[in-house]
């Protein structure tokens, strides 16, 4: 059909412009709408991705309860940094500090009630294994505990032992920062926790070491006798995985807390726990290593000449009551490079 628009009146041309204008409006409204229903829907997606979100985190799993030896490590700042402390110090539970000579061995009796510390024996202040003593030791230095159970421990440059003045329970467990080698009372009705901060190690009898620093990459443990169970939980955004391995004589497992990975190699183990003796032995080590090893032990810093050849191995043995010039000596005599000792920086420059 055509409109012959000259006969339309003027009346009718209005009217008309009319209707297309209201048409036209209501056209843009109803984009409007269309617009407006695309941004809630959109919203409402941001809004339930968001709600998921926040019900998968309430969901996720949630670590175990803790032991009062571990709530007591995370209450106290026991497990802080040694880099400012002295001498090697025994904390009873009443917080009371006892300095520890360098020779002396802390050993305690069988109901926990006294600790010797040399020739010294102390009344610990407590008969319940409620009651935690703390052995912290300061970079450079080493010293040995006699726990209750008969069980030995040497521990470290620079670490921290928790432990209860009494086993009681089903199990007996004490709480390492740093570096520790035990020689475990043998006890089949009660296993031996070590526990770290990343890890846990489970024992019934036997001789192993665990090296767990903070500020180092990687946690360690080396079996020399026995059988131990390491246990690591790896830890994800919906569920954790709990990692084992078992060690048997001459195995050595290594948790990478970057890369969450839980590694087990066969290694030379008897020279890891040398330096319970008071030798730092390395076999086919790289200089990177045992520089950063002695760095650890009398907390100094190398400074290392542009030409060092860090990745050459070298085989050798310290003794770790030695003084920096002693250290420098030895250190120059077997790797043929030149070491300077500054004291007052305490540095080596090996070139």
């Amino acid at each position: 059909m055509k409109i012959n628009f000259n006969k339309i009146s003027n009346d009718e041309k209005e009217s008309l412009k009319g209707k297309i204008h209201l048409g036209l409006i209501e056209l843009q409204q109803k984009e409007s709408r269309k617009r407006r229903n695309k941004r809630f829907l959109a919203f409402s997606a941001v809004a339930s991705i968001a709600l998921l979100v926040t019900l998968l985190i309430n969901q996720t799993p949630k670590s175990e309860p803790q032991t009062d030896l571990e709530r007591f490590a995370a209450e106290t700042k026991t497990t802080d940094s040694n880099i400012d402390l002295e001498n090697i110090s025994l904390v009873l539970q009443n917080q009371q500090t006892i300095a520890v000579q360098d020779s002396s061995i802390i050993s305690y009796g069988k109901n926990g009630d006294k600790v010797t510390v040399g020739k010294q024996a102390i009344n610990t202040n407590s008969n319940s294994a409620s009651a935690f003593n703390t052995v912290r030791v300061p970079y450079g230095k080493r010293t040995q505990i006699v726990l209750t159970d008969g069980t030995t421990v040497w521990l470290n440059s620079g670490s921290s032992l928790i432990y209860p003045t009494q086993f009681e329970g089903s199990i007996r467990e004490v709480y390492l920062t740093g570096e520790a080698a035990f020689d475990v009372a043998h006890d089949k009705t009660k296993p031996f926790f070590v526990k770290t901060k990343d890890c846990n190690v489970r024992v019934l009898g036997t001789v192993f070491n665990v090296s767990s620093y903070p500020e180092d990459e990687t946690v360690q443990t080396a079996l020399l006798q026995g059988k131990v169970r390491i246990t690591y939980t790896k830890k994800a955004f919906l569920n954790n995985q709990e990692l084992q391995e078992d060690l048997t004589p001459g195995m050595i497992a290594t948790i990478s807390k970057d890369k969450k990975q839980l590694k087990v190699e066969r290694k030379d183990v008897a020279s890891i726990l040398s330096w319970r003796e008071g030798y730092f032995t390395f076999k086919s080590q790289s200089l990177n290593t045992i520089l950063n090893k002695l760095s650890k032990y009398y907390k100094i810093d190398f400074i290392k000449g542009a030409d060092l050849n860090l990745e050459a191995d070298y085989s050798g043995s310290f003794a770790l009551n030695e003084n920096l010039n002693s250290l420098a000596a030895a250190l120059s005599s077997i790797t043929n490079n030149n070491c300077t000792v500054n004291a007052n920086q305490r540095t080596i420059t090996i070139k």
